[in-house]
């Protein structure tokens, strides 16, 4: 298991390079404030599209296979990125890294492979400790590499630098991480009709908690997409900056992730943590557009942090809860792509807010969905 939590880190360092450095490049390019949003919307377009394609495929012929093909295609995306001239390769780039990306869907039945349910919240929460260190190191790499200029030299660095993070997650996958998924579930998966498997989202307890995967994680999108363009307007942040604070956020939501929410949930069980992790989330997005001042932004950044650490894991852990072993795939595929969903809604409803009404209004939106 420690092997696919380091294989997803090295990815995530990968995506995370990008972040602190994209927005300034696309604006180098002339691309106005409001289409930056739509291309981080881009990336999640990809998800919502990659996720149950790739969930289910993993059903089918296992987990590994899908990674390793997904982390190749993770690396062409960046090596598209670091050539990038135009808007349209810029988002061309984004969409299909956003495809590949779509295999977190198999990440996460892996774990539910060789995890029972006592474990599982654990596990799942180490995991979301993989993303949160890959957000912790990517940005702070980006940015370090990056500098001050948002110039093609800049992201040309970055984005080669986040391919050899994929190329490396790769070779790991190949050399290291054996299949989680018996022959006899794979066997199973494909005697499914495929049709069956989209009516896996007519099941009550399942089609409630994807409904609220997709309002809280569209209305987060919207200030997720938002904080850069927002920061930067309106306390001056540059790329270097904004790496530290996003790897400080990082920080956060790992030791929550990582460490406390086995036992917070044993204690309090996941629904109760959702419940809160998604009401910290809005909490800090309603008071962060009246701070002005780096110093006054820290305590609803850090309240954001802990929101996420608590709401990721305990939502995923009640819907792998309704999975059985042969159908993993597929419904931590929907999963993703209620949550893709949500990405894609939020970064395009924040762009047109924001184009009407000013960078503070898409947080003040994305307070009461998440709310």
């Amino acid at each position: 298991m420690a092997t696919l939590f380091f294989i997803v880190f090295l990815d995530l360092v990968g995506f995370g390079m990008v972040i602190p450095v994209l927005p300034f490049f696309a604006e180098h390019l002339g691309v106005p404030p409001s289409w930056i949003i739509f291309l981080f919307g881009l990336y999640s377009l990809g998800q919502l599209l990659g996720a149950p394609m790739w969930g289910a495929l993993s059903d089918r012929v296992g987990r590994r296979p899908v990674l390793l093909g997904t982390l190749l295609g993770n690396a062409g995306a960046y090596m598209i990125l670091a050539t990038a001239s135009s808007a349209w390769q810029l988002g061309a780039s984004r969409l299909l890294a956003g495809l590949a990306a779509g295999n977190i869907a198999a990440a996460y039945a892996y774990v539910a492979d060789r995890t029972g349910e006592d474990a599982r919240a654990r596990a799942l929460g180490l995991l979301g400790a993989a993303f949160g260190l890959g957000f912790i190191v990517g940005p702070a790499i980006g940015g370090f590499l990056a500098g001050s200029a948002a110039d093609s030299g800049s992201l040309s660095r970055v984005a080669h630098g986040s391919a050899a993070m994929s190329a490396l997650a790769f070779l790991m996958t190949l050399a290291f991480l054996p299949e989680s998924h018996g022959p006899e579930h794979r066997a199973l998966a494909r005697a499914t009709p495929r049709q069956n498997r989209w009516k896996l989202v007519t099941r009550p307890v399942l089609r409630d908690l994807l409904a609220a995967t997709l309002m809280v994680v569209g209305g987060v999108a919207m200030f997720q997409s938002t904080f850069t363009m927002w920061s930067a307007a309106e306390l001056g942040i540059r790329p270097r900056q904004l790496g530290t604070i996003l790897g400080g956020m990082g920080i956060l939501s790992v030791a929550v992730q990582g460490l406390a929410i086995g036992p917070l949930t044993r204690r309090y069980g996941p629904h109760l943590l959702g419940q809160v992790g998604a009401a910290s989330a809005a909490l800090c997005m309603a008071v962060l557009p009246f701070t002005h001042s780096m110093g006054r932004a820290v305590i609803p950044l850090a309240l954001f942090a802990i929101g996420g650490g608590l709401f990721v894991p305990s939502i995923s852990n009640l819907i792998t809860a309704t999975a059985g072993a042969s159908e993993r795939g597929a419904v931590l595929g929907v999963f993703q792509s209620a949550s893709s969903l949500g990405r894609v809604i939020g970064p395009f409803t924040a762009s047109a807010i924001a184009g009407l009404a000013g960078l503070r209004w898409p947080f003040a939106a994305g307070a009461a969905v998440s709310l």
